[in-house]
């Protein structure tokens, strides 16, 4: 069968859905129906989850009915127990040596019949029992699951796993909730070493209706993430229909933006669930999308954008760079400092490398723009950020403001006034007259409060960028408002956005860049093109979009539909 040219289809199978194949004729009739919409390349056979296991010989015949089809298989292993009925999930408690001993001959058993194994995300552990309690000690709570799942891996999964198969390799799956990793014992720094491989959660599902609010950017963002944490050695994407059906747009979404980033296989699950009629629409969408992506992917470079520095155990601020994704910013997310990037984004998480300040004193010295975040500015503050850096201060002070002013002449005096359907709440940051300068303010009754300050320093600007307390009010802001952000993050990218927000803009290295609008209307964009250009090309249907002059600049018009992505080449 013809697959995929860019990327591999792949479908994840529990293993309470193996074990009711009981007839594989019959159910080669109804996996017929997945694949006459999707080039499926690729299956993973679990053998255990939530206490249920199977036998040898009916995952041999399953496995064995794949392969006769030129379907490439690969086990999988889910590492949580049966219900506690408490809610919530539950996986295995790893101080309690019953567990690793069952976890050993899982991993035995599994790799005697694959030669790849991925661990489901619930590799991770929550348990507080008087035996975890003990073991902790005196560590937190984070310390303690990092260096107990660190160990796990390394004795009880992988090297258990490779003396029965030693061509066998371990692949770790993360989750999507990359701001909360080590307090679960995510081990983001030492585990990659350990397992051969990685893999991304870009689940995204419904940003406001699930316990997690997790902005679709993060379908995209996570994947560059790991991406940067393990280059070459990130496996793919994996995403699933949960909370999806109030709009089956969010649920490709998940899909498109985990191509976008460049995986090299996206994984669908699960096998029950996409043959289940709650959800059978869901492999059309696949199969048509992929369908799509994949006449265009290749024509796009290395994803590009704004460098983001996420120290490796570290969170503040939970997921505020999908908002600014969500703002038409493209952003890289890596896990070292960018010491090279000409401009990076700073969240309080990187706050938590007691260096920072030193790094972003190099960056501004050898001419980078730096743009932190007021969260930045309060967790850095005990760093000697105002001794360092600039004396600007977060107070305890809010303001609501639903009026703005931006400059013009870089601060020295206010250009325009805009206005939002809301208003926005926001802390009150000091700043210094004439040492910085204020690019555009919250209007206050005879007085203004800061959003985007600006300082000079060494060859490289500094900015700082107020985060309202709510950070979905970002999308309130008005669009004369959002683009001096959008320009600030976008020194280096050659083309500039001028829209409303939630319109996702995913730019690469060789000129080519994508638009997806995530809100429910119609609506028009503008696109300044720089650096001399004078056209888009549209890499979907080849068609040539010449940019006409507004006084010096050359500009794009579009029109935007839902949901549809814009794919495009600057000429």
């Amino acid at each position: 069968m013809e697959r995929y040219k860019n990327f591999t289809a792949a479908i994840y199978c529990p293993v309470g859905d193996l074990v009711r194949i009981t007839d594989l004729n019959a159910f080669a009739e109804r996996f017929a129906w997945i694949e006459k919409h999707v080039k499926v390349g690729k299956v993973y056979l679990e053998t255990y989850r939530h206490g249920l296991t199977i036998d040898r010989q009916q995952i041999e015949r399953i496995r064995d009915f794949f392969r006769s089809k030129g379907i490439k298989t690969a086990g999988g292993i889910t590492t949580d127990g049966v219900s506690n009925a408490e809610g919530g999930f539950n996986p295995f408690c790893y101080t309690n040596p019953e567990t690793v001993k069952m976890l050993t001959e899982i991993s035995e058993f599994t790799a005697s019949l694959f030669d790849e194994i991925i661990l489901d995300d619930f590799f991770f552990t929550n348990c507080r029992c008087p035996s975890c309690i003990e073991a902790k000690g005196n560590r937190t709570w984070a310390q303690f699951r990092l260096d107990l799942m660190r160990e796990i891996s390394e004795n009880v999964i992988v090297k258990p796993a490779k003396r029965i198969n030693p061509k066998v390799k371990m692949v770790i799956k993360y989750p999507n909730w990359y701001e909360h990793y080590q307090d679960s014992g995510y081990n983001l720094e030492d585990e990659p070493h350990i397992f051969d491989g990685i893999y991304t959660g870009t689940e995204t599902r419904n940003p406001t209706y699930t316990q997690q609010h997790l902005p679709k950017y993060l379908s995209y963002f996570n994947m560059r993430y790991l991406e940067n944490v393990a280059p070459g050695r990130n496996g793919g994407g994996w995403y699933d229909p949960y909370e999806c059906s109030y709009n089956l747009t969010s649920y490709a979404q998940q899909a498109y933006l985990t191509l976008f980033a460049k995986a090299k296989e996206v994984m669908m699950f699960s096998l029950g669930s996409l043959l289940n009629p709650e959800y059978s629409l869901c492999i059309p969408i696949n199969g048509q999308l992929f369908d799509d992506v994949d006449k265009y992917l290749a024509e796009l470079g290395e994803p590009i954008g704004a460098a983001c520095y996420l120290p490796f155990h570290s969170h503040g601020e939970d997921y505020l760079h999908n908002y600014i994704g969500m703002l038409g910013i493209p952003l890289e997310p890596q896990p070292t400092y960018p010491d090279n990037a000409a401009t990076v984004f700073l969240t309080e998480s990187a706050a938590m490398d007691e260096d920072i300040l030193s790094k972003i004193q190099t960056s501004l010295i050898d001419g980078a723009d730096v743009i932190v975040t007021s969260g930045f500015l309060e967790a850095a503050t005990p760093l000697g950020f105002q001794e360092v850096l600039a004396n600007v201060r977060v107070t305890a002070r809010k303001a609501f403001v639903n009026r703005y002013a931006y400059s013009n002449d870089g601060g020295v005096s206010f250009g325009g006034c805009e206005e939002s359907a809301k208003a926005i709440l926001i802390p009150q940051l000091e700043f210094q007259t004439n040492d910085t300068w204020e690019l555009i303010a919250g209007i206050g009754e005879d007085n203004n409060f800061p959003i985007l300050i600006k300082t000079l320093y060494g060859r490289g600007r500094l900015y700082i960028l107020t985060i309202p307390e709510n950070y979905g009010d970002l999308y309130n802001y008005p669009r004369k408002i959002l683009l001096p952000i959008r320009q600030v993050f976008s020194k280096c990218i050659p083309v500039l956005l001028d829209s409303f927000s939630k319109i996702g803009f995913f730019a690469y290295d060789n000129h080519s860049f994508i638009l997806h609008s995530f809100q429910p209307w119609y609506d028009e964009v503008r696109l300044e093109l720089k650096d001399g250009h004078t056209a888009i090309e549209d890499l979907v249907n080849g068609r040539i979009i010449e940019a006409q002059p507004e006084g010096e600049r050359m500009v794009v018009k579009l029109r935007l539909s839902p949901g549809i992505n814009r794919v495009f080449k600057i000429k």
